[in-house]
């Protein structure tokens, strides 16, 4: 086991789910790391509608959105490297913002999410028909083979399984499709500030810990486990490439604390930066042709 830690207060992810313990394993091979999923009527509880709604929102609602929007069209932009306008689908589209960019930059988008709610709001921006409301996995016989891409925005982390719903992305993506998602990766900086804070504390301080695993993340990811999983899947990984956080988005959404600690927190990302790395990654993979029998594997 990599960490064991729990509180009895927990800390507050910025998308307000608590989280008061981080059991982490680690994978020797590759890296990954990992906790055992929480059960699925309290992963619904995760994405009520103020999860929702703080992924673009909070204090500075406007300044958030507009850093979101920022931040889409980069990843638009990411996509458009390796694939031209097609038929997409966003699997984890929450209120459907990303989808929505995605559709004025000429793409036909389509959405998917979990949460009641989210698909509520994302059928506003999308239409009825252009959002689907459950676990993406079911709709692989309906898409089969009918997508030119499909996008993960900071979704891969929140899969209780992680193979299934990728063997049935590829299922879904036509020959030569592309699947493009963004994680955080545990070679950002705030991960090494985190684990060594509750480790020079003698396991005193857990906030850092706590708030970096938060609950709704299952799966924690490098570059070489993200690459060894999708080419385990039925993929073949184009590029791996730094996406930080713009600093509006940053400040707004995690300087919430004491003088101090906003000032470490603002020092690691900028420190980050400067060193061409950021919170998450931005990953490209094209179906290979032999993903169908990727899929079928046991």
């Amino acid at each position: 086991m990599f960490l064991d830690v729990k509180s009895s207060t927990g800390e507050a992810s910025s998308w307000g789910v608590t989280t008061q313990e981080a059991r982490i394993f680690e994978c020797p091979v590759s890296g990954l790391r990992f906790r055992q999923p929480a059960p699925p009527e309290e992963v619904a509880e995760f994405y009520g509608a103020s999860y929702h709604e703080s992924m673009a929102g909070g204090s500075d609602d406007e300044q958030r959105t507009a850093a979101y929007r920022a931040e889409n069209e980069a990843r638009i932009g990411f996509l458009g490297r390796f694939k031209a306008p097609g038929k997409v689908l966003d699997v984890g589209c929450s209120t459907g913002l990303f989808a929505s960019q995605l559709r004025a930059a000429g793409w036909d988008a389509m959405g998917s999410d979990i949460s009641p709610y989210a698909c509520a709001r994302a059928r506003e921006l999308l239409g009825p028909d252009h959002v689907f409301e459950g676990q993406v996995e079911k709709l692989g016989p309906r898409l089969e083979h009918t997508l030119d891409a499909v996008t993960l925005m900071d979704v891969i982390e929140h899969f209780a399984d992680v193979v299934t719903p990728l063997r049935a992305i590829a299922s879904m993506l036509r020959p030569g499709g592309v699947l493009v998602l963004r994680t955080p990766t545990l070679h950002s900086p705030f991960y090494a500030i985190a684990d060594l804070s509750y480790r020079l504390s003698a396991g005193k301080y857990t906030g850092a810990v706590l708030k970096i695993y938060h609950a709704e993340h299952f799966y924690f990811f490098n570059e070489e486990s993200i690459r060894r999983l999708l080419e385990s899947v039925g993929f073949e990984v184009l590029a791996i490439e730094p996406d930080p956080l713009r600093w509006d988005n940053f400040r707004t959404a995690e300087l919430r604390h004491g003088h101090v600690v906003n000032a470490v927190l603002a020092a690691a990302y900028f420190a980050g930066r400067a060193a061409g790395r950021g919170h998450g990654m931005m990953v490209a993979a094209r179906r290979r042709a032999d993903a169908r029998a990727a899929a079928s594997a046991p």
